[in-house]
């Protein structure tokens, strides 16, 4: 095994690996500047859960054989946060053309002797580039067996991997302004998609609201903040669930938070990425208020057979007629009917 990262002295607690004992200093400590604006759906998801694929971000059972026949290697270790996030670079090693587009995923194998094979799906961060590389936000989980797996790895260790393949989010953003809705980790490939959607066109509207729990979950301000210093059209907003004394961003959950922003984001087509459960529910609720369904894509991470919570979509839809958005129209209203069935 390669050379390992530094990890913070809380890493053997999930997935019993032993890491090192060096600190890593907190998001303030770090000087990392917060955000303003600001939710995370951190809590145990609402509804039925699908406990092995929160166990490791759409881990899959074991199985008997591999399936993954492609290889890279371990370029870069980034330790994100004190909470358990972090960014790993792979520089693709077989021969064979590796091309990607925003919205695409891979599927990286684990092979434990005498257990099997193993496999974790995770949607690329990096902007597609001429280099063979790529970029995955990982979100340690404890007892996920994939997220330890790659949480231990050093520079230079090798993985097999299955892709890029999936849907092309910059297809489904169309031509004007968007919202860019993510908790946890699942804005990774709104990274890759709004650096693609910038580079094209450099005063495209972007919204990105993304849902955490508490400030030290909070990262990638440095990246998020060049794309705003370089494109004032690119706005990004953290909303916390679990917010401290003081906090001055967007509080709680974004089915709370999001509502009174609504009317600001009357002509968007909106991207929904992370926990199903908040995918889900903004869903039926963009739906009820006249957003066609052609306007909403989904890309749930987890708790994919969420059933949407009546009392959170109606919370949801009366707080943002309150603060007056609603789109009409007939194609509209259809779709309204369409989510109500």
């Amino acid at each position: 095994m390669g050379e390992g990262p530094e990890r913070p002295p809380w890493y053997a607690r999930f997935g019993g690996i032993t890491g090192s004992e060096s600190a890593t200093q907190s998001i303030s400590e770090q000087g990392i500047p917060v955000p303003p604006g600001g939710n995370f759906q951190g809590r145990k998801p609402r509804g039925r859960v699908d406990r092995d694929d929160l166990a490791g971000h759409l881990e899959e059972r074991w199985s008997e054989e591999s399936r993954c026949d492609r290889r890279a290697e371990v370029a870069s270790v980034d330790w994100l946060t004190r909470t358990g996030t972090l960014r790993l670079g792979f520089e693709v090693t077989d021969d064979r053309p590796f091309k990607f587009v925003p919205g695409n995923f891979v599927r990286v194998e684990l092979h434990v002797p005498d257990r099997g094979y193993r496999r974790g799906t995770y949607c690329i961060a990096s902007a597609p580039s001429e280099y063979r590389r790529f970029d995955l936000l990982v979100r340690v989980v404890k007892g996920g067996r994939m997220s330890a797996h790659l949480a231990s790895l050093g520079l230079g260790d090798e993985i097999m991997f299955r892709g890029p393949t999936g849907r092309s989010m910059v297809k489904a953003a169309g031509d004007g302004a968007v919202a860019l809705v993510a908790t946890g980790v699942g804005i990774a490939p709104f990274l890759s998609l709004s650096t693609v959607l910038l580079r094209s066109d450099p005063g495209r509207a972007i919204d990105l609201y993304w849902g955490l729990r508490q400030p030290d979950d909070i990262c990638l301000t440095g990246e998020l903040d060049r794309l705003t210093a370089a494109h004032p059209s690119f706005r990004y907003h953290v909303s916390l669930s679990e917010p401290p004394p003081g906090w001055a961003g967007l509080r709680g959950r974004l089915t709370s938070s999001l509502p009174p922003l609504l009317p600001a984001l009357a002509d968007r087509r909106f991207l929904l990425a992370g926990n199903g459960a908040m995918v889900e529910e903004l869903t039926v609720g963009l739906s009820e208020l006249g957003v066609s369904r052609e306007d909403i894509y989904e890309e749930p991470y987890f708790n994919a057979r969420h059933v949407a919570d009546p009392a959170v979509v109606s919370g949801f839809v009366d707080a943002a007629r309150a603060a007056g958005f609603g789109r009409t129209g007939e194609a509209a209203g259809e779709a309204a009917g369409e989510g109500e069935a």
